[in-house]
């Protein structure tokens, strides 16, 4: 049996379902590659996600190239069904079962897990577990399908080996990414924001 192939997912890269026709693969290629572009972006990242957007381009524009692709990622596909059915909580669905647009444009959502206080339009507003989303150096809070911008974050990438105690489990993670915000680091593991040190 042939070994598991560990396929970039070109479609979630450039925010597509997998019927996308080429139109909109175009529109989005050139929507992200503005977004990212090196000389621009402001993203911390921006080196490498314009790699990626460029090389998602690539693949899907050429059809001969995607029915390839198509072939390899599709066979996976259960593999990586399984994978996210481990992580439940990093898409939000919407009700068609599928990630909805906030998390499609994500870096990367989580829920507080706690009560927290903003002021929104003026008013101070308490809400608990309330849905987070990153997108670059942005951080956002989504209140009945409202995108609120909370602020901007300061992320960096700590090179090396780290060790936490995250919910009574240790978790050595390498070249983690963190983040500042309101007076607190969080560092990122398996995808989720973890508060590590309040100033």
């Amino acid at each position: 049996m042939p070994a598991k192939e560990n396929l970039p997912d070109y479609y979630d890269l450039l925010g597509l379902y997998n019927d996308a026709d080429s139109d909109a693969v175009k529109r989005a290629y050139r929507s992200l590659a503005k977004a990212f572009h090196p000389d621009t972006s402001t993203h911390p990242n921006a080196v490498e996600r314009f790699r990626k957007i460029n090389e998602a381009y690539e693949i899907l524009s050429d059809e001969e190239r995607r029915k390839d692709y198509d072939s390899r990622i599709f066979s996976a596909s259960s593999c990586k069904s399984e994978e996210l059915s481990k992580n439940p909580d990093f898409f939000s669905k919407n009700s068609d079962g599928e990630p909805d647009e906030f998390s499609m444009m994500a870096d990367y959502e989580f829920y507080s897990g706690e009560t927290e206080h903003f002021l929104i339009n003026g008013k101070k507003t308490e809400l608990e577990n309330i849905r987070h989303i990153i997108i670059g150096e942005t951080e956002y809070i989504i209140i009945k399908d409202e995108m609120i911008n909370i602020g901007g974050i300061h992320r960096f990438t700590h090179e090396g080996y780290e060790k936490y105690l995250i919910e009574g489990e240790e978790k050595r993670v390498f070249n983690a990414e963190h983040y500042y915000q309101n007076g607190s680091e969080f560092v990122i593991i398996e995808n989720k924001p973890y508060r590590i040190k309040s100033f």
